[in-house]
C-alpha cells in the first residue's frame, strides 16, 4: 500500500490491527470500534485480520482515485462518495484494462493486480459490515467535508464530496482534524447505501420438472451422424461431462489434457488476465457467464467420452479449424469453439449470442426430427442416466447424492431438479411384475 500501512494493536483482547497514514502515521478513525463490532459478532482473528487490510486497501484507493482525477482533471465540484465505491470495485475485477483513465492511472501506481472473484466477496462483505458499523458514529448537519484537508488552517487539496450523513460538532472537528481519514469510517456511505455494492450471487428459483426430452440411447444414435467435427466434438463434450452450454463453450485447449484424458470447467472470473492476453476486450471478458460448480474437475462417462476424443482429436487437425480469423489475422485466443464462418470467424463461439447457439443446435438436431431440446436438456439427459441408468456392478444407477457429486453442485436440491424419471419404463416394469406373480388383467380373462 502506499498510502497506508497496518499497525498491530489489541482490541478485546484480540491481537489484530489499526490502519495508519503515511508518513505522519496518523490512525484511521473508527478502525478499532470496527475490530471490537467483528469481534463481538463472533468473527475469527484471521477473519478479523482479513477484513481490517481489505478496509486499508480499499482507502489506499481512495486517497489515490482522487489525486489521480484532479491530476487528470477529471473533478469538477463534487465527488460522491458512493461514486468511488464502484470504481473501486471496477478496478478490482478490470484493473488497467479499465476503460476509465483514472482507474488505470490508479491501478499503475498502487501496482494492483486483479483478483479472484472469491476475493471480491471478502472486499464487499468487510465494506458492507464497515459502512454498517459508521452509521452507529456518526450524527451531524454538516452537508460537505474536505476529502483530503490536511486539519487546522490548511485548506488541503480540497476536493469535496457529497455526504449524506449528519455529524456531530465533536465528530466534525475529528474528521478536520485527521482529514478524510476519519471521514471513511464514521462519514462514509449510510447502511441504506450498502444495496449500491456490487453483488455476484443470483437468487434462487422454483423449477418444474417435467419429462425428460432426450435421452441416452437417442443420444448414442445421432452423434456419429454428425459431420460437422465441431458440432459433433461439442455434442459428445455435453452429453459425456453433462457441463453447461457455457461452461462447455468456455473450455480453453489448456483446460484439456488428452494424456490423463481430463477436463476442467474454471470460473472465468478467476482468470480474466489470461483473457486478456489472449487479446480479448473488457466488455468480452464481462460477458463470459459462470453459474457455479462445488469442483472443476467434468466427470466424463462412457461410450461418450470416446467420441469426445476422437472428434477432438480431429477437431484439432481439420482444415476447416480457424487458426485465421475473417481478416487473415492469426487467432490469439485459446477457446476450443471457434466461429467456423462469416465476418466472426475464428472467433471464441462462447462470445456469440446465445440465440445463435440455440438455432445452430436447433438446426443440428432438426436433422433427426427431434424438436423443442435446448442444449440444458443434454445435461438433464446425463444427470438422469447418472441417477438411474448408468451400470454400476449388479445394478443400476449411482443414486441421487453420487451424481450430485459427480455433476459438481453445490446442493443436493439442485440434482433433485434433474432427476427425471422415465415412465413409461416404469410403467412396463410395474406390469413385468405383476406377470411374475401370477396378477395381471390380460392373465384373469376368462
Amino acid at each position: 500500500m502506499k498510502n497506508f500501512k497496518m499497525a498491530p494493536a489489541v482490541v478485546k483482547s484480540v491481537k489484530t490491527y489499526v490502519i495508519e497514514s503515511i508518513p505522519d502515521r496518523v490512525v484511521v478513525s473508527g478502525v478499532e470500534q470496527y475490530c471490537s463490532a467483528l469481534i463481538a459478532i463472533g468473527r475469527a482473528r484471521l477473519t478479523v485480520n482479513s477484513y481490517v487490510g481489505a478496509l486499508a486497501r480499499y482507502l489506499d484507493f481512495v486517497v489515490e482515485y482522487v489525486i489521480c482525477s484532479l491530476l487528470l482533471g477529471k473533478v469538477a465540484g463534487e465527488m460522491k462518495y458512493e461514486d468511488i465505491v464502484h470504481v473501486f470495485f471496477e478496478s478490482l475485477t478490470v484493473g488497467c484494462n479499465s476503460d476509465d483513465e483514472v482507474i488505470r492511472m490508479v491501478c499503475v501506481r498502487l501496482n494492483r493486480r486483479l483478483v479472484k472473484r472469491r476475493t471480491v466477496n471478502v472486499y464487499r462483505s468487510a465494506l458492507k459490515f464497515a459502512f454498517e458499523v459508521s452509521d452507529k458514529f456518526v450524527n451531524s448537519k454538516i452537508p460537505k467535508m474536505t476529502l483530503l484537508g490536511q486539519g487546522g488552517d490548511k485548506p488541503g487539496v480540497g476536493v469535496p464530496y457529497k455526504s449524506y450523513m449528519e455529524f456531530s460538532r465533536s465528530n466534525s472537528q475529528r474528521i478536520y482534524q485527521t482529514s478524510f481519514l476519519a471521514g471513511c469510517i464514521s462519514g462514509g456511505i449510510k447502511g441504506s447505501y450498502v444495496n449500491l455494492l456490487p453483488k455476484y450471487y443470483r437468487g434462487s428459483a422454483r423449477h418444474y420438472i417435467g419429462e425428460l426430452r432426450l435421452d441416452f440411447h437417442k443420444l448414442l444414435e445421432i452423434l456419429p451422424g454428425i459431420k460437422n467435427v465441431r458440432d459433433r466434438c461439442l455434442l459428445a463434450l455435453l452429453a459425456a461431462g453433462g457441463e453447461r452450454i457455457s461452461e462447455a463453450l468456455q473450455t480453453l485447449t489448456i483446460d484439456i489434457d488428452a494424456d490423463t484424458n481430463s477436463v476442467l470447467a474454471i470460473d472465468p472470473s478467476n482468470r480474466p488476465s489470461l483473457y486478456y492476453e489472449m487479446g480479448l476486450s473488457v466488455s468480452q471478458v464481462s460477458s463470459l457467464r459462470w453459474k457455479g460448480r462445488k469442483n472443476n474437475s467434468v466427470f466424463l462417462i462412457p461410450p461418450f467420452d470416446k467420441v469426445f476424443w476422437d472428434s477432438y482429436a480431429e477437431l484439432l487437425v481439420s482444415d476447416k479449424y480457424p487458426v485465421f480469423d475473417a481478416n487473415r489475422r492469426w487467432v490469439t485466443h485459446k477457446f476450443v469453439f471457434r466461429v467456423l464462418k462469416g465476418k466472426t470467424r475464428g472467433q471464441p463461439l462462447a462470445l456469440a449470442s446465445e440465440g445463435v447457439i440455440r438455432k445452430m443446435f436447433k438446426r443440428l438436431l432438426k436433422k433427426y426430427n427431434i424438436v423443442n431440446v435446448s442444449p440444458h436438456d443434454i445435461r438433464h439427459c446425463y444427470v438422469t442416466f447418472l441417477i438411474h441408468e448408468v451400470p454400476v456392478g449388479d445394478r443400476r444407477g449411482f443414486g441421487v447424492e453420487v451424481a450430485s457429486d459427480l455433476v459438481s453442485h453445490v446442493k443436493l436440491e439442485s440434482t433433485l431438479v434433474y432427476d427425471h424419471l422415465d415412465r413409461s419404463t416404469a410403467h412396463a416394469d410395474i406390469e413385468d411384475g405383476y406377470k411374475k406373480i401370477g396378477y395381471h388383467p390380460e392373465m384373469l380373462k376368462p
